[in-house]
């Protein structure tokens, strides 16, 4: 016989609130239980209620385009977020671009009463018409266009100076009484348009291309000493504190310090996933603790694991609020217990654990000296991004034992996205032979297959044993006038000019390079759009089909 016993609440009644009040009949056993496990053994703990902090805040003042240390820093007073001031480049002559700030101006003047003006800015600064070898969307667009709207950028290059001097310029014939009303116009529209694109100042130039990423630095001076903070590496789209590297400043940046000090209640930290406090509240079940599996050597597991669900409750979390753009130094931490007793909380000092700190520049193992300051860069954290107008695939072929330069996008004249792949079938659509080979024709030798013409090799160069590059080569493809180079059309690859990449650049997933357009609000509420560059994995290994040595004829062939 087997017999089951079941322990449950019954209900005999209608008040809930005995069961809610979860009454102990053995007060004398939960007390032996709690002697057991240690519950007992006070340490005389308070919990902590209040904290004050105090420190000093040091603002970035300068910073450097480019990797070199060698380069001359400029003043930065942290009004343009980071990523603007670095990725910021000057946008290819854009003809919808163009198009749209002119237009805006016959707009300002149409509802100022002057908009008999338009067909005078037309003519002085006309869109150029579209070129046989346009894309076809900009070459819609710019037959339209043409003789409607004035050129915007070259409106712009024309007001500049003369304005500046309280003139209009010479090719614009506007009434005297019109003169006024027509220069406040114009300079307010010069001042729209320079606020519209984010462009650099000079010839900044933060573009690594043998690294295909962005390197800069920011400086400030703590305690009378110049640190500068290096990110050599930011290829990502997102700056934050662990991007940079500290070392001893070249130069002697402006100082600029507050002095911070901080009363706040201290608030436990809460976390997705943690225990609950309440006796009948039940836990999110969107965060699993104890279904982590660690094995034995997985010790970051299992300390993850003990801090979510049993240390959880001991840490507490005190609010600061500092400055944007800053190096922020901790001289001292006091924190209020609930039996009024003052604790000053020193600094970790243990060399081989470290959190929320800087990496120095040329420390390497066991070197106990320590970046200990905090660092809040001025970076964004959020923009959106457009759609790329142009995009490079750096990738590994290994039947072709060659690395190639994928041009997949590039921007047209009109701003518009050109598929280069729809525009290489475009274009041998087009060749076809007059005469289509048949199985009587005599065996054709070539010397390689055709390759697309957005695939541009990288061809290896051994710089010293062991050490080589992949410089941008060319491929020759037969046009009635005889053999040309065929070279890149965005301006990743950078046509006309050398191009060298270090070999590690390369790896065999492939990397992805893209340019697009940003656009972010920065804390003032003020906004900013510039072009910027991204750095991604690519998505394995690619085959270009290239043959050498070919024997072919009608619908056979030998290699």
């Amino acid at each position: 016989m087997t017999s089951w016993t079941r322990l449950e609440p019954r209900a005999r009644s209608v008040d809930m609130r005995p069961s809610l009040e979860a009454r102990v009949h053995d007060p004398l056993w939960l007390l032996g239980r709690q002697w057991q496990v240690g519950e007992f053994q006070g340490e005389d703990a308070g919990t902590p209620i209040a904290a004050r902090l105090r420190g000093r805040a040091d603002r970035l003042t300068a910073w450097r385009p480019g990797p070199d240390p060698s380069q001359p820093e400029r003043p930065y007073d942290g009004s343009v977020p980071l990523e603007a001031l670095v990725e910021r480049e000057g946008p290819a002559p854009d003809a919808r671009l163009a198009s749209d700030a002119g237009q805006h101006l016959v707009r300002l003047l149409a509802h100022a009463g002057l908009g008999r003006y338009r067909g005078m800015l037309c003519t002085a600064y006309p869109i150029a018409p579209p070129a046989a070898d346009t894309d076809p969307d900009s070459f819609r667009y710019l037959t339209l266009m043409t003789g409607r709207a004035p050129d915007g950028d070259e409106m712009a290059a024309a007001f500049r100076e003369p304005l500046a001097t309280g003139a209009l310029p010479a090719a614009l014939s506007v009434d005297a009484g019109d003169r006024d009303a027509f220069r406040a116009i114009a300079r307010t529209w010069l001042t729209w348009y320079d606020a519209l694109v984010t462009r650099p100042l000079d010839d900044q130039s933060t573009w690594q291309p043998s690294r295909q990423e962005y390197g800069f630095a920011v400086s400030a001076q703590t305690d009378g000493t110049p640190v500068t903070l290096e990110a050599t590496e930011y290829a990502e789209g997102r700056l934050e504190w662990h991007s940079f590297t500290a070392r001893p400043g070249q130069s002697t940046p402006t100082a600029s310090a507050e002095n911070v000090v901080a009363t706040a209640l201290a608030a436990p930290v809460v976390y997705p996933g943690m225990p609950a406090r309440r006796w009948w509240q039940f836990e999110d079940s969107q965060v699993d603790f104890g279904g982590i599996e660690a094995a034995p050597e997985d010790l970051g597991r299992m300390l993850l694991a003990e801090f979510a669900t049993v240390y959880g409750n001991d840490w507490y979390v005190l609010p600061v609020d500092l400055p944007v753009g800053s190096l922020t130094t901790v001289h001292s931490l006091v924190v209020i217990d609930t039996f009024g007793e003052r604790t000053l909380v020193d600094r970790v000092r243990d060399p081989e654990w470290s959190m929320f700190e800087l990496s120095l520049h040329d420390a390497g193992p066991g070197d106990e000296r320590r970046a200990d300051r905090l660092f809040l860069p001025p970076a964004l954290g959020w923009s959106l991004e457009g759609e790329p107008v142009e995009e490079v695939l750096l990738t590994r072929d290994e039947r072709a034992n060659l690395a190639w330069a994928i041009e997949r996008v590039v921007e047209g004249v009109a701003g518009g996205r050109i598929d280069r792949f729809t525009q290489w079938q475009a274009r041998r659509a087009a060749e076809v032979p007059d005469h289509e080979p048949g199985p009587d024709d005599p065996i054709a030798y070539r010397l390689m297959t055709e390759v697309p013409d957005h695939w541009i090799p990288l061809l290896p160069h051994e710089l010293s044993p062991g050490r080589i590059e992949l410089r941008r080569g060319a491929v020759r493809r037969p046009t009635p006038e005889g053999e040309v180079e065929v070279e890149p059309v965005g301006r990743l690859l950078m046509p006309g000019q050398p191009l060298s990449l270090f070999e590690e650049e390369v790896p065999r997933e492939g990397v992805t390079v893209t340019r697009s357009w940003q656009y972010a609000r920065w804390t003032d509420g003020s906004s900013y759009l510039w072009l910027g560059r991204r750095k991604r994995p690519g998505r394995g290994e690619s085959s270009s089909g290239l043959v050498f040595d070919r024997l072919a004829a009608a619908d056979r062939h030998v290699d």
